[in-house]
């Protein structure tokens, strides 16, 4: 099962991209689920659940989360409940903690973007509890991912893919395949919990 696991639309605030553009761009991605990770107000992306199933797809709700060390993505059941972070800088560990104890799943989203400046870097490596390391992201160079996917290895963490998307054009330049069928967030937590998946690149992208 492919799902691109880090998309931005219209609902944040540097993107472009209605629900309807985004699932088709998906579609003829030939992804079979895509994870709306979007910046600040993270519920608004709810509208994609129900509007998945006519293109063929299933959609998760997640988010991307600001902290002092670095850009987190974040699954779990009500979302919402994680709008208070959107704009508050807590550290990482933090953050890790109080989503795990609700029962979600964290991704180190791009480590090592701009060399680690801002985005944790090799302080990603201290950290305890997080699921995965986003190890090929479309937004990054090569090298990035590189060192992104080094850092996994060395924590003996599975990576994701994700595009990073934030026109519809580049969806699905990475993606995440899962060993089975995802179908709901309670099951994508699951499977991040359980490791069984890995991150992919399109063919011909990087």
């Amino acid at each position: 099962m492919k799902v691109d696991m880090h998309i931005h639309t219209a609902y944040s605030y540097d993107a472009t991209g209605s629900p309807e553009e985004t699932l088709e761009r998906a579609r003829e991605a030939g992804l079979d689920g895509i994870a709306i990770t979007e910046h600040h107000s993270f519920n608004k992306a709810e509208t994609f659940l129900a509007l998945a199933p006519r293109y063929g797809l299933v959609a998760f709700v997640g988010a991307e989360v600001p902290t002092i060390n670095g850009h987190y993505l974040v699954f779990s059941e009500n979302i919402g409940q994680w709008n208070s972070y959107s704009r508050m800088m807590c550290s990482a560990q933090d953050l890790i903690h109080r989503v795990n104890s609700a029962g979600g799943a964290v991704v180190a989203a791009h480590p090592f973007r701009f060399s680690g400046l801002g985005y944790g870097g090799a302080e990603v490596g201290s950290l305890q509890g997080l699921a995965a390391i986003e190890v090929y992201n479309g937004g990054n160079n090569g090298e990035e991912n590189r060192s992104a996917l080094e850092l996994s290895r060395a924590m003996g963490l599975p990576g994701t893919g994700g595009s990073d998307a934030h026109r519809g054009e580049e969806i699905g330049r990475c993606y995440t395949e899962f060993a089975y069928p995802v179908r709901n967030t309670a099951e994508l937590v699951q499977a991040l919990r359980a490791g069984c998946f890995a991150g992919k690149v399109r063919n011909g992208w990087l």
